[in-house]
């Protein structure tokens, strides 16, 4: 997004999402030092012209979260001045919040100690610019697959043991990966889906330097893979919003219930 000074949300009132932040009685900003002061100053006024409070925020109480000696907000081509003074922080606005710390440090703990100190050095710029992950940010495929599900008999598992447990990685292939290894820890017939891939144009020569197998290798962002295993029981995602007033958006966690041949039963997670 561009954004000026006179930037504006573009909400208007009598909206179902205007009465969501008219109900709110708090309204919590996560990562807010990443926040440009004009996206701040933003919402300060569509929240004053929603509520008719001429209060910062249209009086509504509003949490921010987050650390400055973090990732503050992303200037393209700007200097170290320009950035600094795009954030919130410098704003008078910011004269109205009260700054709460928190108490329990739990990177303090004796198992995240080594991390804690890490992060420090890297907040306090003593890394330099290229910053070198130590070794046991990035442990074995193997390690958290186990730790995730060491507790688990995937023979009489329930959804309600599957809630909450999620491994993050930054590439789709590690993603199918460790996928893959879950999947052959649970029981159950494993079917396997394959798409029908094909191009379209009216050109030959496109059919000739795309051919099917070459497409079916790929695996485009928001697209399941060509070959897609799944067992009773596993947790999928869905990837398009099939039916946002039942709650079926893009990022639903789903699970499978029943496999059939060109279709399979799922339920919310």
């Amino acid at each position: 997004l561009t954004l000026n000074a006179t930037s504006t949300c573009n909400l208007k009132p009598n909206t179902s999402e205007a009465k969501i932040l008219l109900d709110a009685k708090v309204i919590v900003w996560d990562e807010a030092p990443m926040t440009h002061v004009h996206a701040f100053l933003a919402v300060d006024r569509l929240l004053k012209d929603l509520t008719k409070c001429d209060e910062p925020f249209g009086g509504k109480i509003i949490l921010l979260g987050g650390d400055f000696r973090q990732v503050l907000p992303v200037i393209l081509r700007g200097s170290r001045s320009l950035t600094v003074s795009s954030c919130i922080k410098k704003h008078r606005l910011w004269s109205d919040f009260f700054v709460m710390k928190l108490t329990e440090n739990m990177r303090a703990f004796d198992s995240e100690k080594e991390f804690a100190s890490w992060l420090l050095h890297v907040g306090e710029g003593e890394n330099g610019e290229k910053i070198q992950l130590p070794p046991f940010c990035y442990p074995e495929i193997q390690d958290p697959v186990q730790q995730l599900f060491s507790d688990i008999d995937f023979k009489t598992v329930t959804p309600e043991l599957l809630k909450g447990r999620a491994i993050l990685t930054v590439t789709n292939d590690l993603s199918m990966q460790i996928n893959n290894r879950v999947l052959e820890c649970m029981p159950g017939n494993e079917v396997i889906y394959e798409s029908i891939d094909n191009i379209v144009s009216n050109d030959p020569q496109d059919h000739l330097a795309y051919t099917e197998e070459f497409l079916n290798s790929l695996t485009p962002t928001g697209m399941p893979p060509h070959k897609l295993r799944l067992k009773p029981g596993t947790i999928i995602m869905l990837l398009r919003n099939l039916s946002p007033s039942k709650g079926l958006c893009n990022g639903t966690r789903l699970i499978v219930i029943q496999l059939q041949k060109n279709v399979g039963g799922k339920k919310k997670n």
